[in-house]
C-alpha cells in the first residue's frame, strides 16, 4: 500500500498579481498524489489530517454537492483579536471531495484514535467529535481518507483556509465599522466561496504556472539586457560548502576573475589584486535572482487581505466605492501594525512589476484616514493601526515617529503608481495631501532631526544621510507631480529646492576621502547602504548623478562579507530588500556581489523560519543576536527583491 506525499500547494497570493479576486479567497489549494511502484499498479490510499492542538476548538463537518467542508472554531471567539499571530475569531476550514476514490471517509477526534483506526481499517468512520477541549488535551484532528484500490496513480485535492467575517475593523466617517472580506461580494457566503475555490483549482494552477513562466522570462530578459548569464531551465547543482570550508585557496570564477578565499578572515571571497570583495563564484546570478523572487512572491501577498470598503467612504477626497476593494497589510513578525507605510514602501517594486493597482488599493485607506481629518500631524502617518486587523488609525497622532521617512514614502509611492499607470487623476485627487507632505520635507529633510528610519531596529540617529536623500528624491518626485497636475509655479519651486538640497547634501554626506557616503553627516568613519537613491533610478528622476552611483558601487566591495554587504558600520547584519534596492543602483559586477550573496545565503544557511529580511552577513548567516535578538520572517518587504524586475518593466513602460 502506497502512502501519498504532498507535491503541490497552490496559493491565492501567487495568482493575485493577475487576478485580485483569487487573493480575495481566503483559501489555498493542496494536491496530494501517489504513483504505483510497478506497471501492474498498486493499492493506493491517501490519508490527510490537520492538527488543531493550539487553541480550544470545535469541529463541524458539512456535506454539500459531494464536497465535505470542515470548520474549526473557538468556543469563545474574540472578534478582531489575535494571539501568537492566530486569529481568535472566524473559522479554519478544510475541505475535500471523493474525487475518483472507491471509498471516501472522514472523521474528527483525538489524533491517537484516528491514527489507530486508519492503520487497522485504512478508512475512517464518518463521525464528528463535537467536544471542545483546552490546549494540549487529547489534541483534536480532522482527517480525510481516500481509498482508490489498485491503480497506477491517484491524487486528491484539498482546500485549506482561515476565514474571518468580518475581517477588518476600520475607522470611517460613520465611526468604527466592521469590513467584510472582498470574496463576500464576489462569491456569496462561505460555503459558496469554498466550493468555488475547490472547483477552480485547475484555473488557479494555470494562472500560477503562467505567472511562473512570466517570472522566468522576465528574469531572462533583464539579464540578457544587462550583460550577465541568462537563466536556464536546468536544475542548479548543489553549491559548494564554502562557509564550512576550513582551508583557504586561490581560484578563478566562471567569469574569469581570480580570487582568494580565506575562511578564517570572515570576509568571503576577495579580489587577488586589491582584496576587495567579489561575488561568490560558481553561482549563476540569474539563477540566484530567480530563486529569490520565486520564493518571495507568495510571502509578499500572504500579508495582505482585500476587503469591501465602507458604503459611504471615509469622508475623504477619495472616491472609494464597492466597485473596487481596499487592501490591508499586516506587518508580520515585527509588531503587527496595519498598512505600515515603511513596509509598503520597500515592497513597492513587486506591485509595480506585478499589478500597480494593488499598490493603490493599499494606499487608499491611508489617504482616506488622513484626508478625512483623523490624523493631526503635518507629516504622513506611520501606520493605520497598532495591530492588525484594527485599522482604527491614530487620532491623537501618537504613532511611531518617522516623519521624514513616511512623508517621502507616500510621495514616492504615489508618483510610482502614476509612472506605471499614467493615472494623472490619482495625483490630482490627492494633491493637497501630497503638497502637505512635501512642505514638511522642505522644512525638515535636508538635516533630519533625531528620529527613526525604516530600519527602526537600529535605533534613532540624527542627520541620517540615507533618510535625507529620501526627502530630496521625494521633492524631485513632487516637482513632477505638481507639473502633471498643472501647478507650474509649485513644480519649479520643488525642483529648485530638490536641486539645491542635493548640492548641499553632497557636501554633508560624502566622506572626506571622497570614496563613499556616510551613515550620518557627523560620523566621519561610518558608511551605510544608500538604498534610497533607487527610486530616482526607477522613476527616471534626474536628481541623482551617475557619479554618485558609480562611487558607491566601487565602495561596497571593500566592506562586503560572505553573505552580502552589512546595512551599515554599526552591525554585521543586513537587510535583503534594501540590499537588492542597492544592487539595482550598482554596476553589474557589484550587483552580482549582492545577488549572489543573498542567493547563496538562501541555499546554505539553516535559519528555521520563512524567508527573513534581516540576517548576519558573517558566521553562519543566522538571525542577529546583538545588541538584541531579532528573528524577522515572512514579511512583505520581500517585495523589494523585485527591484531589478521593476526597473526592467519601467524601461518597457516609460523608457529611460
Amino acid at each position: 500500500m502506497l502512502r501519498a506525499f504532498i507535491c503541490l500547494v497552490i496559493g491565492a497570493g501567487v495568482t493575485a498579481a493577475q487576478d485580485p479576486l483569487t487573493d480575495a479567497r481566503d483559501s489555498n489549494g493542496l494536491l496530494a498524489s501517489s504513483t504505483a511502484r510497478g506497471p501492474s499498479g498498486s493499492e493506493i490510499t491517501i490519508y490527510k489530517r490537520v492538527v488543531v492542538y493550539f487553541l480550544e476548538r470545535n469541529i463541524e463537518h458539512q456535506w454539500g454537492h459531494l464536497l465535505v467542508r470542515t470548520f474549526v472554531y473557538l468556543q469563545q471567539a474574540y472578534e478582531f483579536a489575535e494571539e501568537m499571530d492566530v486569529a481568535l475569531w472566524g473559522n479554519f476550514t478544510y475541505s475535500s471531495s471523493p474525487m475518483n476514490a472507491r471509498n471516501f471517509s472522514f472523521e474528527s477526534g483525538f489524533s491517537g484514535d484516528l491514527r489507530y483506526q486508519y492503520v487497522l481499517q485504512h478508512s475512517l468512520q464518518d463521525i464528528i467529535d463535537l467536544d471542545y477541549r483546552p490546549f494540549a488535551t487529547r489534541d483534536p484532528v480532522f482527517a480525510y481518507a481516500h481509498d482508490f484500490g489498485v491503480v497506477s496513480a491517484a491524487s486528491v485535492r484539498y482546500s485549506i483556509g482561515s476565514v474571518q467575517q468580518p475581517i477588518v475593523r476600520y475607522l470611517a466617517s460613520q465611526g468604527v465599522v466592521p469590513l467584510q472580506p472582498w470574496w463576500s461580494q464576489c462569491y456569496g457566503d462561505i460555503h459558496q466561496m469554498i466550493s468555488f475555490h475547490f472547483n477552480d483549482f485547475e484555473q488557479t494552477q494555470t494562472l500560477a504556472s503562467r505567472f511562473e513562466s512570466r517570472l522566468k522570462a522576465d528574469v531572462d530578459q533583464y539579464y540578457s539586457a544587462n550583460l550577465a548569464t541568462v537563466h536556464s531551465n536546468s536544475t542548479p547543482g548543489r553549491l559548494p560548502p564554502y562557509a564550512n570550508s576550513s582551508q583557504g585557496y586561490n581560484g578563478t570564477d566562471d567569469a574569469g576573475n581570480q580570487y582568494v578565499f580565506n575562511p578564517s578572515s570572515g570576509y568571503g571571497f576577495l579580489d587577488r589584486q586589491n582584496f576587495s570583495g567579489v561575488a561568490i563564484p560558481d553561482v549563476q546570478e540569474a539563477e540566484a535572482y530567480y530563486s529569490i523572487v520565486a520564493l518571495s512572491t507568495r510571502q509578499i501577498m500572504g500579508a495582505y487581505t482585500l476587503v469591501v470598503p465602507p458604503s459611504s467612504g471615509a469622508g475623504s477626497e477619495s472616491s472609494s466605492d464597492a466597485a473596487e476593494p481596499l487592501m490591508f497589510q499586516k506587518e508580520i513578525s515585527s509588531n503587527g501594525n496595519v498598512n505600515t507605510v515603511d513596509v509598503m514602501y520597500p515592497a513597492m517594486p513587486f506591485f509595480l512589476y506585478a499589478n500597480p493597482d494593488l499598490l493603490r488599493y493599499t494606499m487608499e485607506p491611508l489617504y482616506q484616514n488622513q484626508e478625512g481629518g483623523f490624523y493631526p500631524n503635518d507629516y504622513s502617518m506611520h501606520d493605520l493601526g497598532t495591530h492588525f486587523p484594527n485599522a482604527t488609525g491614530h487620532v491623537e497622532g501618537n504613532d511611531e515617529y518617522m516623519p521624514v521617512e513616511e512623508s517621502g514614502n507616500m510621495i514616492l509611492m504615489s508618483y510610482a503608481y502614476y509612472k506605471f499607470t499614467s493615472d494623472t487623476a490619482y495625483l490630482r485627487l490627492h494633491y493637497r495631501k501630497l503638497q502637505q507632505f512635501a512642505s514638511y520635507l522642505i522644512e525638515f529633510s535636508l538635516t533630519p532631526g533625531n528620529q527613526l528610519s525604516t530600519d527602526d531596529f537600529a535605533g534613532q540617529l540624527v542627520n541620517q544621510t540615507n533618510l535625507a536623500i529620501k526627502g530630496i528624491v521625494g521633492l524631485a518626485a513632487m516637482a513632477e507631480i505638481a507639473s502633471l497636475t498643472d501647478h507650474a509655479e509649485e513644480a519649479a519651486n520643488y525642483s529648485s529646492t530638490a536641486t539645491s538640497f542635493y548640492q548641499q547634501w553632497e557636501t554633508f554626506a560624502i566622506a572626506p576621502d571622497g570614496t563613499h557616503t556616510l551613515l550620518s553627516y557627523q560620523w566621519r568613519s561610518s558608511y551605510s547602504l544608500l538604498y534610497n537613491t533607487y527610486p530616482a533610478l526607477l522613476l527616471n528622476l534626474s536628481i541623482i548623478p551617475d557619479s554618485l552611483h558609480e562611487m558607491q558601487s566601487s565602495f561596497y566591495p571593500s566592506v562586503s562579507q560572505m553573505f552580502g554587504v552589512p546595512l551599515d558600520n554599526r552591525h554585521s547584519y543586513t537587510k535583503s530588500d534594501e540590499s537588492l534596492w542597492t544592487a539595482a543602483t550598482c554596476s553589474p559586477e557589484t550587483r552580482r556581489l549582492f545577488v549572489n550573496g543573498l542567493g547563496y545565503w538562501l541555499n546554505v544557511t539553516s535559519t528555521d523560519r520563512p524567508f527573513t529580511d534581516l540576517f548576519e552577513t558573517v558566521g553562519e548567516g543566522g538571525y542577529p543576536v546583538s545588541p538584541t535578538s531579532i528573528a524577522l520572517s515572512a514579511r512583505p518587504v520581500a517585495g523589494g527583491h523585485f527591484s531589478l524586475l521593476a526597473l526592467e518593466k519601467g524601461r518597457q513602460v516609460f523608457g529611460r
